[in-house]
């Protein structure tokens, strides 16, 4: 309206001169004069009302530029026509700052059955809900993210990863939260894409487990570095009366060859102090599978401290996966100082020719994914393995026993995040005053993750 009001005036202007002289005139002007006027002050009529019009649709732009040269004053002209000519000017939006994704949901099912004898005429068959893990990820900034995760299988809920990483730079991290020390490839090596339905009874053994600690990683094109600080277990004994248990953990690694084929070497160790007091040292193994008798078992000793070093080495190109690791822990105490060691390797091969793809960040092999899924022109991915382990659990005053398994599994992934598998596992364990025992298991899994 306020861009009306001057244009109006104009023509008011210019009509009451008109008039006047008109009026004024009317026997002194020629008749082409008074046409010529009388044609003006009709223009003029037409343009006003043509801006009316304009203004009620919201189209004020399209006002032709003459109307200002005929109606306005000179020097109203130009912000007159400025003003007429001008569309509303949009409201600004507000600055909306960059908006974090929402979290991502996570987790996995795994379902087991298992068949289990050995040669002392035990025999057993029996289902679990083996893991039921759900939890959630997500980026709480640019550079900072979490990942929250807890087990509801068995029969107690349990803390899976619950962690918060920092990212310093381009392929350097600090993690904090309760998570894995970097101990052991296979213990790495998430359940979702590990060959065997469980890990090797030597990873599982000597690796200290989920703990409350934090954490350095660094990797690169060919090599990657980890190690922290570690509290104890987090179902350990509170006492007031004692200092919590610590661990301090590293882990190194090198990619040889650099892509496909890939060619992996590291070493891990670590060093852990005991409580002063508490249960002291218990290590009770089962024969890679679940819920299987812990038939290896070294009974409570005493020791202050323990350090593990370890070695492992991988191979993945295309469908052939080998992998292998062994090494062992020294405990020191004032009564005993047992020294236990033990060692795995493992092949897989996949028929359908899917490689296992080695992740550098973590120095593992990771997930299969099916070229043709089922469904989709093909039958999904199908794998076999097989695997050795040794374990010995005997030194000194302890007699933890030596086992022996081996292992056949069959994999088949009709699409990338559901699995059948078929597992079995022959093992023999050995005591010092007790006969071998022999022991045949066989476990079947459906398992998908999301």
């Amino acid at each position: 309206m306020l861009a009306r009001r001057p244009f109006h005036a104009a023509c008011l202007a210019i009509a009451l001169s008109f008039a006047a002289v008109e009026a004024k005139a009317q026997d002194t002007l020629s008749p082409d004069v008074i046409a010529l006027i009388e044609a003006q002050a009709a223009k003029i009529r037409e343009l006003e009302a043509r801006l009316a019009r304009l203004e009620a649709r919201g189209e004020a732009a399209a006002l032709p530029r003459g109307a200002a040269e005929v109606a306005a004053p000179p020097q109203e002209a130009p912000v007159a026509l400025a003003q007429a000519q001008a569309p509303p000017a949009a409201p600004a939006a507000a600055s909306k700052p960059a908006g974090l994704a929402p979290p991502t949901l996570r987790g996995r099912a795994q379902f087991d059955a298992l068949v289990y004898n050995n040669d002392e005429g035990s025999q057993s068959t029996g289902t679990e809900v083996r893991r039921f893990r759900l939890g959630a990820k997500g980026d709480l900034s640019e550079r900072l993210s979490y990942v929250a995760e807890a087990d509801f299988g068995g029969a107690e809920v349990s803390l899976q990863d619950v962690t918060l990483t920092y990212e310093l730079a381009d392929g350097r991290v600090i993690s904090a939260g309760h998570f894995k020390p970097p101990i052991t490839m296979d213990e790495l090596t998430s359940s979702n894409e590990t060959l065997f339905l469980e890990r090797s009874a030597y990873a599982s053994t000597f690796a200290p487990g989920r703990r409350l600690g934090v954490a350095a990683s660094a990797w690169g094109e060919h090599w990657g570095v980890s190690g922290g600080l570690f509290g104890e277990a987090e179902d350990g004994d509170l006492d007031t009366e004692r200092e919590e248990a610590w661990l301090a953990a590293v882990r190194g690694y090198v990619d040889l060859l650099s892509g496909d084929p890939a060619l992996h070497l590291g070493l891990s160790a670590y060093h852990t102090a005991m409580p002063a007091r508490g249960p002291g040292v218990w290590l009770r193994v089962r024969p890679e599978t679940g819920r299987a008798p812990r038939l290896l078992d070294t009974g409570a000793f005493i020791a202050d401290e323990g350090t593990f070093a370890g070695v492992e080495i991988g191979y993945g190109d295309g469908p052939l996966t080998l992998q292998a690791e062994g090494g062992g822990v020294d405990y020191a105490g004032a009564i005993s100082g047992p020294d236990f060691h033990g060692w795995s390797a493992q092949a897989a091969w996949r028929w359908t020719g899917e490689p296992r793809p080695y992740d550098i960040e973590g120095g593992v092999f990771g997930r299969i994914r099916p070229t043709n899924p089922l469904g989709q022109g093909g039958m999904g991915a199908l794998e076999t393995g097989v695997r050795f382990t040794y374990l010995d659990l005997g030194d000194e005053t302890v007699d933890g026993g030596e086992m022996t398994t081996y292992g056949v599994v069959v994999n088949w992934l009709p699409i990338t995040r559901l699995r059948l598998s078929a597992n079995l596992i022959q093992a023999r364990i050995e005591r010092l005053r007790a006969r071998p025992v022999d022991e045949t298991l066989l476990t079947l899994r459906t398992a998908i993750d999301w």
